[in-house]
């Protein structure tokens, strides 16, 4: 007797129970561990943020004391107590007593001038450390900054009170320990502040560490510590580690008890899962058994160790649903799947033209057509009754074009022989008369086409030619027989290059396009140059063909060899005159020395009046061509390439300095101001080509002279210094001049180039002297602009790159006139160097 196999709910209990066991272990494991890390791990953030709260307390207490400090320093009332010694004492005093910054019950206040001294007082009874002192009045007084200490002796700060950017005093607040301003601050752990030898500046919790204790004497076993340093501080967070555990073991037995409530809540579920599948499959059991027929057939089972009473029903009920469905179905079914998989039309028509069958892709067709099924069957049996099969022509309606199907007509007999209907099976080919007319097209505009097209066959022997269009044949000369199953080698010759060739065959080796030109010979052996594009073509994914255009380029090459030829030509035109220049300027320059010199000698001898004006005018005359000549000589250079950018230590101050002592004669003579301005950082040293920077700024010195009638001219030098550690010197020149129009300014830098001509008959010059700055300025690294208005005077300013050097290396200058140089200066100017190294004369 076969065993009753068990209920579904008694498997469902008997199977989930151990891994639910399982399970629950697990999970209580897993969440009693991670519990407890993240207790920790949250411990640890509590006292990272009481160590970062903490820090930023100390940060807002500085800074924003800081902060408040300042805005009294700059008070009408501080400042004007530093100058007004006589009505200082009716306000200042009141002033003070108002005073109020901090929650701390003792903090003193003190108001000091430029020497140090205490001008007043707000209960400053201060024993402050000389060195503690020394360095608030050096960093205050002396260098006019904020300065803030926080140490054992307590929290000082100062600020200084300026007048014009200058600390004419400082006003002091001190507090005599960091425990008073901290201590109104809640707090979420215990925390400290202690100094760099370990003395308690701060406790949160006074009875546990007191202030000014030394926290080595403190017995940290029982706590967590974590600690952060702050400029010569070291903060801490102190909490007990029995408060973790606490918070640990009062976590898991709140886990166990909601674990505990998971696994009733489990086995709850559990149960009434099982009590309702039995129900529902019990249910549905019932059903089929009644829809199905009472014949007693064997069914299929399958092996298997233990299954459900109501599922094994289900199944021995579906399987003999499934066994007579099949037997009664299978055979329509292979013959309508065999119908509908058939990639033609097929009607099938009895001795009457009734339809008896027709698949899928028939009913679709007739859908597409104008009329019904029938007429258009009645359509396609008149035009094969005579024939067995016939193309014919139909009309889409859902495309508007015709269509082109091949009909095939097929008697159709049954097993004795008797025709009894007839087979109709069409085949739409109006995708390949599309496609044979659209390759007709493709040939025929090959064919046409002015540029030569060529196509080899890679994947045969020799790669040969299957393809040439007419213009090939023009080109070549070649007939489509002659060339047809060759190699295009046969247009190669001896001059043909050979790295060319080999670079082709390795782009068809990797199937890659490539584009080049090479030397080709026609069929009556004339050679063309070839510009060549292959590209290969793929099919189904692999590359069986590439098709290449050819182009006559002959006489392009020729142009382009043409236009080098006329390139080096000109360059070589433009060295001989670069050449000729120079030559001519040095030769230009002898005389004009010699000249200078007997003028030298006439001055020296007793001369008349107007003949010392004659002699002064021969002067001028002879600089203002020496100055032509040193032009010249140094465009000839530029153009040339030769001129060089020296690289040698030099005083920059000096020379600016040199500058405006030359200058300032000339000015003075115009009744113009001159003023320089400078900020050098303090790299009064530098290294760089000081002539040519002197020759820049001469050149602009000299246009900005020239070209001013009345007002001023500034000079403006600074220095900046950039990441790598070299210099960037930036100067303008700014004069009250006759300005520039906008629409000249953009060829003022030309060569030979000036506003307009009538500012050369005014006043002179080649146009050079720009054009020579802003090439030199390019040398040195760096680039010149203007801006001008017209009527309104210019600016120009330009930058050069440059080097720290030592000023060591500077090789010693013997000042002729006794004049003595200290830090820069030169007594004989009227210059005068302010604390920022800005300077104006």
């Amino acid at each position: 007797m076969m065993q009753q196999p068990p209920r579904l709910r008694s498997l469902l209990l008997s199977s989930m129970l151990p891994r639910l066991v399982l399970l629950v272990a697990v999970l209580s494991i897993i969440l009693f561990a991670l519990s407890f890390h993240f207790i920790v791990k949250q411990t640890d953030q509590l006292q990272k943020q009481s160590v970062d709260g903490l820090e930023q307390d100390i940060n807002y207490i500085v800074s924003d004391t800081t902060r408040q400090l300042a805005d009294l320093a700059a008070n009408d009332i501080i400042i004007n107590s530093l100058v007004d010694f006589e009505q200082r004492d009716n306000y200042l005093p009141m002033f003070f007593r108002s005073l109020n910054l901090t929650q701390a019950k003792s903090v003193e206040f003190a108001l000091f001038d430029f020497a140090g001294n205490r001008v007043i007082d707000k209960n400053w009874n201060a024993v402050i450390p000389e060195s503690l002192s020394s360095a608030w009045r050096q960093q205050t007084l002396g260098s006019s900054n904020a300065y803030s200490s926080v140490s054992k002796y307590g929290v000082l700060i100062s600020v200084p009170v300026l007048l014009r950017g200058v600390a004419e005093g400082a006003l002091v607040m001190y507090v005599d320990s960091l425990q008073s301003l901290l201590a109104p601050y809640p707090r979420l752990t215990n925390q400290l502040v202690t100094d760099s030898s370990g003395h308690v500046l701060f406790s949160s919790e006074p009875s546990l560490i007191a202030p000014n204790s030394s926290f080595s004497d403190f017995d940290d076993s029982g706590y967590a510590i974590k600690k952060a340093d702050w400029q010569n501080l070291t903060l801490y967070s102190v909490k007990p580690t029995i408060t973790a555990y606490r918070e640990a073991a009062w976590t898991g037995i709140v886990l166990l008890a909601m674990i505990v409530g998971f696994v009733f809540i489990i086995l709850h579920m559990v149960s009434m899962t099982g009590t309702l599948a039995e129900r529902t499959l019990s249910t549905l059991y019932n059903d089929i058994k009644n829809r199905l027929n009472s014949d007693d057939k064997t069914s299929l089972r399958l092996d298997s160790d233990v299954e459900a009473q109501e599922l094994a029903d289900i199944r021995e009920a579906f399987d003999k649903l499934i066994w007579d469905l099949t037997e009664v179905s299978l055979s329509n079914e292979q013959f309508s799947n065999v119908l509908e998989s058939m990639g033609d039309m097929l009607v099938v028509v009895d001795q009457d033209k009734q339809i008896l069958l027709s698949n899928k892709r028939f009913d679709d067709f007739c859908h597409d057509q104008y009329g019904e099924k029938n007429g258009i069957l009645k359509f396609i049996m008149q035009k094969l009754a005579s024939s067995q099969s016939n193309e014919l022509t139909h009309f889409s309606v859902s495309t508007g074009q015709e269509r082109f199907v091949h009909w095939t007509k097929t008697s159709l007999a049954d097993a004795n022989g008797n025709i009894r209907g007839d087979i109709y099976v069409g085949s739409d080919e109006t995708e390949q008369r599309s496609l044979e007319s659209h390759v007709k097209v493709l040939t025929h505009a090959m064919d046409e086409a002015t540029v030569s097209i060529i196509i080899s066959d890679i994947k045969r022997v020799g790669q040969p030619i299957i393809y040439v269009n007419s213009a090939f044949e023009e080109l070549t000369g070649y007939s489509r027989e002659e060339i047809i199953g060759h190699n295009c080698r046969s247009m190669q010759g001896d001059e043909t290059s050979k790295q060319t060739v080999d670079q082709i065959r390795k782009a068809i080796a990797v199937r890659e396009p490539i584009e080049t030109t090479l030397l080709n010979y026609k069929k009556d052996g004339s050679a063309f140059y070839n510009r060549l594009n292959l590209t290969p073509v793929k099919i189904n994914g692999e590359v069986t063909h590439y098709i290449g255009f050819q182009q006559d380029v002959t006489q392009q090459r020729q142009t382009e060899q043409y236009l080098q030829d006329a390139r080096e030509k000109a360059e070589e035109s433009a060295r001989l005159k670069s050449s000729f220049l120079a030559s001519m300027s040095h030769e230009i320059r002898t005389p004009i020395h010699g000249i200078s010199g007997v003028l030298q000698l006439m001055a020296s001898s007793e001369l008349t009046e107007e003949q010392k004006h004659y002699l002064s005018l021969a002067k001028f005359s002879i600089q203002g061509l020496l100055h032509i000549v040193n032009d010249i000589l140094d465009f000839s250079k530029i153009e040339a390439g030769q001129l060089q950018i020296e690289e040698n230590p030099f005083d920059i101050l000096e020379s600016l300095e040199n500058l405006q002592s030359q200058y300032a004669i000339m000015c003075q003579e115009k009744g113009l101001a001159l003023h320089f301005h400078f900020d050098l950082q303090g790299f009064h040293v530098v290294q760089g080509d000081d002539v040519r920077f002197r020759q820049i700024l001469s050149n602009l010195l000299g246009n900005a002279v020239k070209f001013t009638d009345s007002g001023c001219i500034e000079v403006t030098t600074s220095i900046q210094q950039n990441a790598d550690n070299s210099l960037k010197l930036l100067c303008s020149v700014k004069d009250t001049g006759i300005g520039i129009a906008q629409d000249k300014q953009s060829t003022i830098f030309d060569v030979f180039t000036q506003e307009d001509l009538s500012t050369t008959r005014k006043f002179g010059g080649t146009g050079l002297g720009l054009s020579i700055s802003k090439q030199l300025c390019e040398l040195m690294g760096g680039d010149i602009k203007l801006e001008s208005v017209k009527g309104h005077g210019s600016t120009f300013s330009f930058t050069i790159m440059l080097e720290q050097a030592d000023e060591a290396l500077l090789k010693p200058v013997h000042h002729s006139s006794g004049v003595k140089r200290e830090k820069g200066k030169t007594q004989s100017i009227n210059c005068r160097r302010q604390r920022h190294q800005s300077g104006y004369c």
